[in-house]
C-alpha cells in the first residue's frame, strides 16, 4: 500500500513514500536514496512529542540501526520540543553543536522526524553545517505530507524589530535525499492536527481547482482508524495534495513566478502567527487566511460575496477556524506582512482566488485588500 512520487527541483530528483506501514522499512528506504554516497553518520532529530521508547521515532531509528549500511555508523538522537517560538537560532545552533560534538562531517545525514517544524528546522541544520549535508525528511503530520516536508524549503523564525515573530526569516532552499510519509502515524495525532492538515489540502485544491473536497471529508475518522480501507483514503488523499505541490515546484525551484501561488492564504497566516502563534497552529491560520484572501478577492471584485462565503463555509465544514481568536490591530498585522519575505520593496503580494477558478498574484492596491481580508476575520 505504498505510492512513491517525484520531488523534483532542478536538476534533483528524490522519492517521496506515501504509504501504511512504511516506517518499519525506513533504514533500506534511506539506504536506497543514498545509494552511491557513503555516510560517516547521522543525527536524528525527533518531535518530543513522538520521540520515546515505542514511538514512530523508536521505529525509525530501529530501522536505520537494522539496516546493513548503517551498521557500523555513528547515530545521535536529538529530541526537540517543537513550537513556532522553538524554531529558532538558539535551538539551530543547539543542533548544530550536538552535530559537532558527534563528529558528524560533510558526508554524514540528517534525519528529521515530526511535523513542519522539526523537518524546517533540521532541515536548515542541513542546509547549513558544513555548507550542506544531506537529509532526509519523515513527516508524522498531515500537514509535513501534503506541504512542509516537500519544495525543498528550510528555515527558522527570527523575532521582528517591532513584535511578533517572523516566519521562516532565515532559510535555505536544501531538498531532502527522500521524504517518507506513514500515514500510520496520523492514527496518533489529535483531532485537531489532522484539521490543520486540511486546511492545506484545501489550499492546494483551490489552487489547481482539483477536485480534492470528496476526499477531505471524514479525513478526521479514517485517521484515527487502522482498517485497510481507510488507511488507503489516506494515502490516497496525501498522494493527490502532496502532488498538486511536487508539481508546481518542478516547474518554479526558487519561487519565481508559479510557485507563489502555494502562498494562497499563507501572507495573512504568516502575520496572523507573528501575533498569535501561542494561540494558532500553522494550519489553523492558514485556514482562516484562506477566508481573509477570499474576502480581500471579493473586495476585489475578483469573487463575489456569495463566493467568497462558499469559500468561508468550505473552511469551517472542515472544523477549521474561519476567525482570528483575538483581535488585532490591522496595522500590527500589516507591518508584520510587510516584514515577510513574500513582500516586495514593502509592498504586498497577495495571493487570491479567482471567480474562474485557480489563483491570482496581486500586488495592486493590496494594502486596502489585505485591510479587507482582516476586516473579514477580525473578532467584533
Amino acid at each position: 500500500m505504498t505510492r512513491i512520487l517525484d520531488h523534483r527541483i532542478g536538476t534533483a530528483s528524490a522519492p517521496v513514500h506515501v504509504g501504511s506501514g512504511t516506517l518499519v522499512s525506513a533504514g533500506s528506504l534511506i539506504a536506497s536514496a543514498l545509494a552511491g554516497h557513503s555516510t560517516t553518520g547521522i543525527v536524528v532529530v525527533a518531535d518530543e512529542a513522538i520521540d520515546g521508547a515505542n514511538s514512530w521515532a523508536a521505529s525509525v531509528i530501529a530501522s536505520i540501526k537494522a539496516e546493513p549500511t548503517f551498521t557500523k555508523v555513528h547515530l545521535e538522537h536529538v529530541s526537540l520540543h517543537a513550537s513556532e517560538r522553538s524554531k529558532s537560532v538558539a535551538q539551530w545552533q543547539s543542533i548544530m553543536d550536538r552535530s559537532l560534538a558527534a563528529g558528524l562531517d560533510r558526508h554524514g545525514l540528517i534525519v528529521a522526524i515530526g511535523g513542519g517544524i522539526a523537518t524546517d528546522l533540521a532541515g536548515f541544520v542541513a542546509a547549513t553545517y558544513m555548507r550542506g549535508v544531506s537529509w532526509v525528511a519523515v513527516p508524522t503530520t498531515l500537514l509535513g505530507m501534503v506541504d512542509s516536508a516537500l519544495g525543498g524549503k528550510t528555515a527558522i523564525n527570527l523575532p521582528l524589530p517591532r513584535g511578533g515573530l517572523g516566519k521562516n526569516l532565515a532559510g535555505a532552499f536544501w531538498p531532502p535525499a527522500a521524504v517518507l510519509c506513514d500515514v500510520q502515524t496520523l492514527s496518533t495525532l489529535p483531532a485537531r492536527q489532522i484539521r490543520a492538515g486540511l486546511a492545506e489540502c484545501l489550499k492546494h485544491s483551490m489552487i489547481a481547482d482539483h477536485p480534492l473536497g470528496a476526499l477531505l471529508a471524514g479525513t478526521v475518522e479514517c485517521a484515527a482508524s487502522l482498517d485497510a480501507a481507510d488507511q488507503w483514503k489516506l494515502v490516497d488523499l496525501v498522494s493527490r495534495s502532496a502532488k498538486v505541490k511536487l508539481d508546481i515546484v518542478a516547474k518554479d525551484e526558487r519561487e519565481a513566478g508559479v510557485r507563489r501561488h502555494l502562498n494562497l492564504g499563507h501572507t495573512f497566516a504568516h502575520a496572523f502567527e507573528a501575533h498569535c502563534c501561542d494561540q494558532l497552529l500553522h494550519g489553523e491560520a492558514v485556514a482562516i487566511g484562506l477566508v481573509a484572501a477570499a474576502a480581500a478577492s471579493g473586495a476585489s471584485g475578483r469573487l463575489t460575496a456569495e463566493e467568497a462565503s462558499a469559500i468561508k463555509e468550505r473552511v469551517a465544514s472542515l472544523g477549521l477556524p474561519t476567525m482570528l481568536p483575538t483581535k488585532v490591530p490591522t496595522a500590527m498585522l500589516l507591518d508584520a506582512a510587510r516584514s515577510d519575505k513574500k513582500s516586495r520593496g514593502g509592498r504586498l503580494l497577495l495571493v487570491l482566488p479567482r471567480r474562474e477558478g485557480g489563483v491570482e498574484v496581486v500586488s495592486d492596491d493590496s494594502d486596502r485588500l489585505f485591510a479587507a481580508g482582516i476586516a473579514a476575520v477580525s473578532p467584533p
